[in-house]
């Protein structure tokens, strides 16, 4: 299993420096497999405020190795300082703190002393008859350690991410709802400024509307591409390809052929991103000689000859389908027909009402800092995110909650 890197730093008095570049040693091959980052005060550069630093590199630590001898315990600076704020990350659960006995000292009444502290059976260090073991067994008791940290922020990331699908975009959940519950073949335009999250919401919708979509075909096609820009024969040349056409004639009915045998065994799902890139009578063209036919044929299948869907996507990320005069349908009624894809509303900024309901409901599974204070936190991202732009937003709760938006974007938007 693939772990984050972890943040260690070390607490100690000057006198164990020794102890503590032994201990450094038997860590190096954490460091090496990228599992670990060590940090202590030697690590200063120079020019650099001491206590600045220490205080910037404890605050930001994952684990927190406490050398613990008796010139720990009477160190003011050790004792007093960081051992209270380690102890202070510890117990709100932003940190883990790691005692470590490098001499032997009276643990009695410590504010560490509740801890499990390494090595095993809390014997020092320098009792050891082979200290080389006794180095050993702490790196292993702190690779333990990392391993269960990270695990738990795997699943604080899955928790964050599941709540972040329940965030605004209601209007447009609530149309391909109904849509695909009404139909097995459907289309879909989603369209609205940049970084209004658009990919987001794409992937949202497949996430919780469709549970089997890992057992898909998915076909991707990025539109934003020079030779694709003027008409679409470059289009069906690639989506020939797809569908193993071969040949120097590949028409859409032939590419039709190929999606519909997908359609037979699997749910059939075609994403076409950057849409605007194409000329508005491209993408007419595409609709009228593949869409059409395409899904014409799916629902002239015999009754029973397939339980699948086949859904399309058309992403617009800079807001020019507005502009289009294509015969989209907007709302769902007795007459709408497959045949014409479903433009969905425009995707607009989250308002302090959709931040105010999600954080209400979501309180259980969010992080408690995000949760605490509401109107006063839905005010910062909102000031944060230019009024609600949505990517904004989403990063803004992410980076909160600890998280890097855009390093999460491979394994949150696969679409």
């Amino acid at each position: 299993m693939q772990f984050m890197s972890v943040n260690v730093f070390f607490s100690y008095a000057h006198k164990d420096e020794d102890l503590r570049d032994e201990l450094a040693k038997h860590l190096k091959i954490l460091e090496r497999q990228g599992i670990i980052e060590t940090w202590y005060d030697r690590d200063i550069d120079a020019g650099a405020e001491r206590s600045t630093e220490i205080d910037k590199q404890l605050t930001s630590a994952d684990i927190i190795l406490l050398l613990v001898s008796s010139d720990f315990v009477a160190s003011d600076y050790c004792y007093d300082v960081e051992l209270k704020r380690a102890l202070e990350r510890h117990d709100k659960g932003e940190a883990r703190v790691i005692p470590i006995i490098v001499r032997p000292v009276d643990l009695e009444g410590t504010p560490f002393s509740k801890l499990q502290v390494l090595p095993k059976d809390a014997k020092p260090i320098t009792e050891w008859d082979n200290q080389d073991k006794a180095f050993l067994n702490i790196a292993q008791g702190i690779r333990h350690s990392v391993e269960d940290l990270a695990n738990a922020q795997q699943q604080q990331q899955l928790e964050l991410y599941s709540s972040l699908l329940k965030l605004g975009y209601r209007q447009q959940a609530r149309l391909f709802r109904r849509a695909i519950e009404s139909e097995s073949v459907a289309g879909f335009l989603i369209h609205g400024l940049p970084e209004y999250g658009q990919r987001w919401l794409l992937n949202r919708l497949v996430v919780q509307y469709l549970p089997e979509h890992l057992n898909s075909k998915i076909v991707k096609v990025n539109l934003n591409r020079l030779a694709r820009k003027t008409n679409v024969e470059s289009l069906w040349r690639e989506l020939g390809v797809r569908v193993k056409v071969r040949g120097h004639k590949l028409t859409p009915p032939e590419i039709a052929d190929g999606v519909y045998r997908w359609w037979l065994t699997q749910d059939v799902i075609l994403v076409f991103h950057d849409v605007q890139a194409l000329p508005e009578s491209a993408v007419q063209e595409m609709i009228e000689q593949l869409w059409k036919p395409l899904t014409q044929r799916v629902q002239q299948a015999s009754e029973g000859e397939s339980a699948c869907k086949l859904l399309m996507f058309l992403v617009d990320y800079v807001g020019k389908a507005e502009q289009w005069k294509l015969p989209f349908v907007e709302k769902l009624d007795a007459s709408w027909k497959p045949q014409k894809p479903i433009k969905t509303p425009k995707i607009q900024e989250f308002t302090d009402k959709d931040l105010m309901d999600w954080l209400d409901d979501q309180y259980r599974d969010l992080p408690s800092d995000l949760t605490q204070g509401i109107d006063d936190k839905v005010k910062e991202i909102l000031d944060s995110s230019e009024g609600g732009i949505p990517e904004l937003a989403l990063r803004e709760i992410c980076a909160q909650c600890g998280l890097d938006w855009y390093e999460e974007l491979d394994k949150w938007l696969p679409l």
